[in-house]
């Protein structure tokens, strides 16, 4: 009986030495964007606060391809569940992705979720040498040229291409849809003149507005903190108004001790004076959700997308 009382001691010593050494390897966090995007941004200024919290060195992995949905599939597919491979991912990666193609995650079972870090709303830019001054400068000038006009994004069946398809059949006009891998891609597309507006993410302009850039509309509800003096594009008689999210997953059945000591990290960051003011500098909201309330949340896009999707022909 001593001996087995001893062995479970011993067990248990094991299991929480275990649990305790989390993390004793370095930890990588994937971005499935360019380097220089709005998600790249967020998480290279999350994992700068975080890191004091992991001695053994937390990475940041840009691992861009198919509109962000590789990188995530992968993970899914190939990462450990051991808390050392987690990801920043938009709500649209989750939310309408799976429901246009085949990938190795379907719905929000399937990853864990650790938190929401922050909402934002994109907005449509151009340059600021562009004759169109408002919004309504170049709905008018789309209707008086069907098809002459091009409208860049972050990737098809993204939340901006679906805002910019929501814009178009609100406004009833007709433009060049041009994607982009991201707005590495499409800002020096935009400042070169090959297409005529872009959509972009306001962390990735706010230094540009009013210098080279200039912001035409916000597909958000109200206008955006950050953003006071940009007209939201439905006050300017145009129902488009899609929000995005950024928030952190990591594999299905990742150790528990793992997920909470990451967003432990990841919180205590969100809550510092200095990332605070990062995010508002770049108009940003931080959106704390925690891992229950945030997949509810997905669940309600996912369905809510769906119905969009088939509104403008992508889902039969």
């Amino acid at each position: 009986m001593k001996k087995f009382i001893a062995g479970l001691a011993l067990f248990g010593w094991a299991v929480a030495s275990q649990a305790q050494s989390y993390p004793a390897q370095t930890v990588t966090a994937i971005v499935g964007w360019p380097a220089g995007g709005a998600a790249d941004i967020v998480m290279r200024l999350l994992a700068e606060g975080m890191r004091s919290q992991f001695p053994n060195g937390l990475v940041v992995a840009n691992k861009p391809g198919a509109g962000g949905t590789s990188a995530i599939s992968a993970m899914v597919e190939m990462a450990k569940p051991d808390g050392y491979t987690f990801a920043i991912v938009p709500n649209s990666n989750l939310a309408i992705g799976p429901q246009l193609n085949k990938l190795k995650y379907n719905t929000p079972d399937d990853y864990d979720f650790i938190l929401n870090v922050v909402s934002f709303s994109p907005i449509i830019v151009v340059p600021k040498d562009s004759p169109y001054k408002t919004g309504k400068d170049f709905v008018e000038a789309a209707k008086a040229q069907p098809g002459k006009l091009s409208i860049g994004f972050p990737g098809e069946t993204t939340i901006s291409h679906l805002n910019v398809e929501q814009l178009k059949i609100a406004a009833d006009i007709h433009a060049i849809n041009v994607p982009f891998a991201g707005w590495a891609k499409g800002g020096p597309a935009l400042l070169g003149g090959h297409i005529t507006a872009s959509v972009a993410q306001p962390a990735e302009v706010m230094p540009q507005l009013n210098v080279t850039l200039r912001a035409l509309g916000s597909f958000s509800d109200v206008r955006q903190a950050a953003l006071p003096d940009t007209p939201t594009w439905k006050e300017q008689g145009y129902l488009a108004a899609f929000g995005a999210k950024y928030l952190l997953i990591a594999p299905k059945n990742t150790q528990p001790q793992a997920l909470k000591y990451i967003h432990d990290a990841a919180k205590a960051t969100m809550e510092s004076p200095s990332f605070k003011e990062a995010m508002k500098t770049r108009g940003m909201e931080i959106d704390y959700q925690d891992p229950i309330k945030i997949k509810q949340l997905i669940w309600d896009d996912y369905k809510n997308y769906t119905a969009v999707l088939k509104k403008i022909g992508a889902l039969k």
